[in-house]
């Protein structure tokens, strides 16, 4: 989870695609189903299917967790129902629908062929933002799952006043449809030959050493060497990023006057607490140049009684080279010392737990 900057705003980068995605579906259905009676019964139950999974999606840890939401309530704000909400949503929406089109059987067809092509506009939108915004090793896919949808999104245009059987074979009929359903098995396999032998090819190739080390080059992105720090502790001790080299690390960026860091700090100590015992360490760096004062600090950390290492960024080195621009912001450093990935902003124990594993299993 990322956030984007805009303006004076950092918003959620998976509300963003959300908005976005519903948004070009909304406007694909609106200008296809132009002349077609159905048409506001339509779009009604499309806004109804987004606004139900949405909120479901959003304030799905009211369901799942709803003790400690209720102890945190801005957790509402910062957070989402993660991977559970969006399954709550997705059902609930999905009854709706069934409901919906109990009224109107008739128009079966009409709702399937509108459905689909919302679902490639919203896909082709989705994945040309990530597409042009995202940087990194994803670019490639998003370009590709962007040409495919465009496609889809163009041929279900073209023949959307088609029978529902030429429409969902996209004008190809259906044995045009098998075979290149065919054809795109066959160079998806060759793809993924390709792709998995040059991976082994590249696992066999010998690694640079320097000494007994292999090098890796040191960066923010992941697979690369988290730079290296050295802060003083809460007991004054100086305190070194490598000195966890073998465990994985939350390096946790964070100010008592941050709202999200406020709800976010609960879930961390809660974490922290139930994998004590496993090969994990959470480094919270305060941005102390940020702060007010001293006490203040002090006073967040007895209040939430945060018994993980808190070092003290005095002069903002250590956040200005790890480029934290929204707060709190969180990378996921493997034990080899390479970063797994980044969060900015708020995440719960739930994610801390997915964010560990994957950690573990690059570093191991």
């Amino acid at each position: 989870m990322s956030i984007i900057p805009i303006g004076p705003l950092m918003i959620r980068a998976d509300i963003v695609v959300f908005l976005i995605c519903a948004a070009a579906g909304f406007v694909a259905l609106r200008f296809r189903l132009h002349q077609i009676p159905q048409r506001e019964w339509l779009l009604d139950t499309y806004l109804s299917v987004l606004i139900i999974g949405f909120v479901s999606w959003k304030f799905g840890m009211l369901v799942f967790d709803p003790i400690r939401t209720l102890q945190h309530p801005g957790a509402l704000i910062y957070m989402t129902g993660g991977a559970k909400g969006l399954w709550l949503g997705t059902i609930l929406a999905l009854i709706y629908a069934a409901l919906r089109w109990r009224k109107h059987r008739e128009d079966s067809a009409l709702l399937v062929k509108s459905a689909v092509l919302v679902i490639y506009a919203s896909g082709f939108a989705g994945y040309l933002f990530l597409w042009l915004w995202r940087d990194g090793a994803d670019l490639s896919s998003s370009l590709l799952y962007t040409i495919l949808f465009g496609v889809l999104f163009i041929f279900s245009w073209l023949h959307f006043k088609s029978s529902l059987t030429k429409f969902l074979t996209l004008g190809l009929g259906r044995n045009g449809a098998v075979w290149v359903v065919m054809l795109a098995l066959l160079v998806w396999v060759i793809y993924d030959f390709t792709f998995s032998t040059a991976n082994k090819r590249e696992a066999a190739t010998p690694s640079i050493q320097e000494g007994s080390k292999e090098v890796i080059a040191e960066g923010l992105k992941p697979g690369q060497r988290a730079p290296d720090f050295t802060l003083m502790n809460q007991n004054g001790q100086e305190v070194k990023l490598s000195d966890y080299r073998g465990q994985t690390v939350f390096l946790n960026f964070w100010a008592s006057w941050c709202p999200p860091c406020k709800v976010e700090m609960p879930y961390m100590q809660d974490f922290y607490i139930n994998h004590q015992n496993e090969e994990v360490i959470i480094l919270a760096v305060n941005m102390t140049h940020l702060e007010k004062s001293a006490s203040e600090v002090h006073s967040f950390i007895e209040k939430n009684g945060l018994t993980f290492p808190v070092l003290y960024d005095q002069n903002g080195d250590s956040t200005h080279r790890y480029e934290v621009v929204a707060y709190p912001t969180t990378y996921v450093i493997s034990p080899d010392g390479t970063i797994s990935e980044r969060f900015q902003g708020a995440i719960d124990e739930d994610l801390m737990v997915r964010a560990f594993r994957k950690a573990s299993d690059v570093g191991r």
